[in-house]
């Protein structure tokens, strides 16, 4: 990855660079500008912040009218997966940017309105909302001629204003834009639809409804949907684990602290089992299947709604599909509903549509990336957002979104390559040992470790190569360096 020496914080790094034969002099750069954002939801606003806040002059591009990403229920931009009930399944002092603290006053789980007025009030307060090209949708990202490696030489964007180029291109488009639907046999001839269409529970009203899918969304569709169906089913296969959203009166993401990143995984693992033993009972206690996993080795879905609907006989948990016949389901154990809607809870695909697949594919939504960020075989591309927690990843966006900015001007430099790449295969082996085998756990990590991972990523600069993370007894480093180990 070709960088620019570190300069001082207010300095800009422009399109322009200070030649090395005479310093007093400039001499043009071969690029457009510095860098290039692509999306403007909550991992491009903390990109665009990081950059601005360095002095990096960079060109942003959003296909939609406003800002917000999925958390916009009128967003025109084609991402949006807010609905009218929709609240955070994370709390609020863990789900705001570290810089940008959300209001006291605000309820411990706020709304879809309240996090789409965050994101604009976090945009006008530091100056990036007019700083935003709306209404760009980014057409293709290209590397630009040269030899070596794909990105060496620097990026091209084409959107519909044309062609640009870039040193560093910042990919903060989301992970949820892209609907999948599984293919069962036979054909359903009611009505359908993914949780990605969902948006006010009058859908419902008088219907047989299926849902499919046991994720956050699936339980709080089933739990809405009970308000005005006439009956309700979940299908699930296996059944995930549900945690509450408070536990001994306190959100249960705030059980957790920044002591977890130096704790031993089965430590932290048995700690969540015994509040989630005491505080809502096993899954099969309540009327659900019993999982095949224990907890934490998939994604748990938070609901303190959705036991309670299934033990008062609102949802009715159906197995695995066999096939659709009409409006006729069959389920693998040999029964059989007849339904009037099919909600498909299904989750999505990373969809990178302005890659050419040969560039970057994120084939099963499997990205293989340095701490979740870059690939040292595409210098100067960066995925920001692209990570999955037990709870909020907002955070978690500003601080790859810091640690990225500062490998552009040069405050924070990468290891060697060898050594990114044995991460990267090492952190791979470590996700396929923990998690569940599935599209929908490639992107996991531990809030704690991760978050501490990132901040010591900054830490290794060109006087200190090694970094504090090398320093550390060897057992604590690799537990930091790969957070999902």
């Amino acid at each position: 990855m070709s960088r620019r020496p570190a300069t001082p914080p207010l300095a800009v790094i422009s399109a322009a660079t200070v030649s090395t034969a005479d310093p007093w002099t400039v001499s043009p750069s071969p690029f457009d500008s510095t860098a290039c954002v692509i999306g403007a939801g909550p991992s491009g606003l903390a990109t665009a912040k990081a950059l601005v806040d360095r002095g990096i002059d960079f060109d942003w591009f959003e296909k939609g009218s406003m800002v917000g990403g999925l958390w916009r229920i009128d967003n025109d931009n084609g991402g949006a997966a807010a609905y009218e009930t929709l609240h955070l399944n994370s709390s609020r002092p863990l789900s705001e940017f570290p810089s940008n603290p959300m209001p006291e006053d605000w309820p411990d789980y706020p709304s879809h309105q309240l996090m789409a007025s965050y994101f604009q009030d976090f945009a006008d307060r530091h100056g990036l909302t007019g700083r935003i090209n709306f209404n760009a949708p980014v057409e293709k990202v290209e590397p630009l001629a040269g030899p070596g490696r794909p990105g060496e030489h620097g990026w091209s964007v084409t959107t519909p204003a044309g062609t640009r180029t870039y040193e560093h291109i910042f990919v903060a488009n989301g992970h949820h834009s892209e609907p999948r639907v599984p293919d069962f046999p036979g054909e359903f001839t009611g009505e359908t639809f993914h949780a990605h269409e969902y948006m006010s529970p009058e859908v419902f009203d008088g219907k047989d409804v299926l849902v499919i899918g046991v994720g956050n969304s699936g339980m709080d569709i089933a739990c809405d949907a009970c308000k005005l169906a006439k009956s309700v089913s979940v299908v699930t296969r296996p059944c995930e684990n549900v945690l509450p959203k408070y536990a001994f009166g306190r959100p249960i993401d705030q059980f957790g602290t920044p002591v977890n990143a130096y704790l031993p995984f089965p430590v932290e693992r048995r700690i969540y089992e015994i509040v989630q033993r005491v505080s809502n009972g096993r899954p099969e206690d309540r009327g659900l299947p019993k999982p095949d996993h224990r907890l934490l080795s998939a994604h748990p879905t938070v609901s303190s709604e959705f036991c309670d609907r299934v033990g008062h006989g609102d949802v009715d948990m159906k197995p695995g599909i066999d096939r659709f016949e009409g409006r006729t389901v069959h389920f693998e154990d040999g029964s059989s509903i007849e339904v009037d809607m099919v909600v498909y809870a299904t989750g999505y695909r990373v969809s990178l549509p302005f890659f050419d697949p040969e560039i970057y594919e994120p084939a099963g939504n499997q990205m293989p990336l340095y701490e979740r960020v870059l690939t040292p075989e595409l210098p100067g591309l960066f995925f920001i957002g692209f990570v999955q927690t037990v709870g909020s990843n907002i955070p978690l966006m500003e601080l790859q979104a810091e640690w990225t900015a500062d490998l552009v001007t040069g405050a924070s430099v990468l290891p060697p390559e060898q050594e990114m790449r044995d991460w990267i295969t090492a952190d791979q082996a470590a996700m396929k040992r923990r998690y569940v085998r599935s599209d929908r756990h490639t992107m996991q990590v531990d809030f704690w470790r991760y978050s501490q991972a990132l901040k010591h990523c900054r830490r290794r600069n060109a006087t200190d190569q090694g970094g504090i993370v090398d320093r550390l007894p060897k057992a604590i480093s690799s537990r930091l360096m790969r957070a999902s180990a």
